[in-house]
């Protein structure tokens, strides 16, 4: 859908406007992917060589060690340099206000990318929790009412971390009533299941789908039917192997397909989008007294997208990556606010992108990619365990400056 406007809110904007504008798997496992109406046009950034080996190197790690995880009232957010004029952000910022009785009111800020491009979304609602079930009811509100979204929420949460999440996302929950320049044959609604569970005490399982349903919207500005549907979901295993060694493993995967044709007649050449991606984490962790702590995984991903939209046909094109990253770190208690969390990452590479209609312009890149990520981790609030980490990579396959990140984690 058409992206909205970034609010500020009281306790919240001041954070955000003095910071750079789920985790480190490329898909979203804590929260619903809703349909927009602007992924029909495709991102607005391109992805070269080493585009995911920076966002993976951006994200607080270990990577699936659950590490500094915003449960409550709080600010999360991740900027990265990935190009001279390019920065992947992701920034998620939530404040709840207790209610009489069992009811609350809240806010949820995310500034975040996907496969389509980058969006914000401003979320306020409210329900109720009684016994550990928490029911609400959110909505994406904006000035212009064909592009409001409303969220339902429902989440049980239990012993021992278990716990259970559904949604649903009406996507434009307005839009036919309250425009005249289009019309959504089938409307986009989004379900979102997630949840964990925990066997035994050294044993846990964990995952999430997420389904954005057929699509069809029918715009008389432009003469387009655009058709729309997309499917993700994940599984994951935490063990632990001793007391203090631990290991996970996770498995996610999409499959999205988009279309667009004339109302009347055909288009001059096939608009078609097809992409898959499919990823699997491996990674064990080790803690020792002193405040040390080690880590070693590795990430092996496949993304391939055929995108046949364009208008000019030369720019029709075929990609298919393929990476390989072995990646381990280590933390060091320099003292009682400062750590020393130096990180290596090493990935190889395999990526093609092919032209059908303009075979002078395909191209392949197979070799090595490396980063070494020097990250200083500073507690600046020990009460709530508030953290900046400054973190200012290194490329190892070239003498080069791999990009500044800093990480924030501050809850309230």
């Amino acid at each position: 859908m058409q992206r909205k406007g970034t609010a500020r809110p009281l306790l919240c904007g001041l954070l955000l406007l003095i910071l750079p504008v789920h985790d480190v798997a490329a898909l979203d496992w804590t929260d619903p992917e809703p349909f927009r109406r602007d992924r029909l046009s495709g991102r607005e950034f391109d992805y070269n060589a080493e585009s995911f080996l920076h966002r993976f190197s951006f994200e607080p790690k270990p990577a699936l060690g659950g590490f500094r995880t915003l449960d409550s009232n709080g600010i999360s957010t991740v900027a990265g340099s990935t190009r001279s004029r390019e920065l992947y952000v992701r920034t998620d910022a939530q404040l709840e206000l207790p209610l009489d009785g069992p009811a609350f009111a809240g806010y949820r800020f995310r500034r975040d990318e996907d496969f389509d491009g980058r969006f914000d979304q401003n979320l306020v609602g409210g329900g109720a929790r009684v016994n550990g079930w928490q029911a609400s009811v959110w909505g994406d509100v904006v000035g212009a009412k064909e592009d409001v979204d409303v969220h339902a929420d429902l989440r049980w949460q239990g012993r021992q971390g278990n716990r259970i999440r559904a949604g649903i996302v009406a996507v434009d929950a307005f839009f036919n009533s309250k425009q005249r320049d289009g019309r959504y044959r089938e409307y986009p609604y989004t379900y979102f299941l997630s949840g964990r569970w925990r066997a035994t005490e050294n044993l846990a399982f964990y995952g999430f789908s997420n389904v954005n349903a057929p699509v069809r919207l029918e715009m008389s500005t432009t003469g387009l039917r655009s058709d729309d549907e997309q499917y993700s979901g994940g599984v994951g295993v935490d063990l632990t192997v001793a007391p203090a060694v631990s290991a996970s493993v996770e498995l996610e995967g999409l499959y999205g397909l988009r279309e667009q044709r004339a109302l009347e007649g055909e288009v001059a050449t096939e608009q078609r989008l097809r992409r898959s991606h499919v990823a699997v984490t491996a990674e064990l962790r080790q803690r020792w007294d002193g405040g040390y702590r080690r880590w070693i995984g590795l990430r092996l991903l496949h993304f391939a997208e055929n995108d046949r939209r364009p208008a000019a046909v030369t720019e029709t094109v075929e990609r298919e990556r393929r990476e390989y990253t072995l990646y381990g770190g280590q933390r060091w208690a320099l003292g009682a606010r400062t750590t020393f969390a130096p990180g290596v990452f090493l990935a190889f590479h395999d990526i093609t992108e092919e032209y059908p209609d303009d075979s002078d312009s395909d191209g392949r890149d197979v070799g090595f990619y490396g980063k070494f990520t020097p990250a200083l981790e500073l507690v600046v609030n020990e009460r709530t365990g508030g953290v900046v980490t400054l973190n200012p990579t290194v490329r190892l396959h070239r003498a080069a400056f791999g990009g500044g990140n800093v990480q924030v984690h501050l809850p309230f």
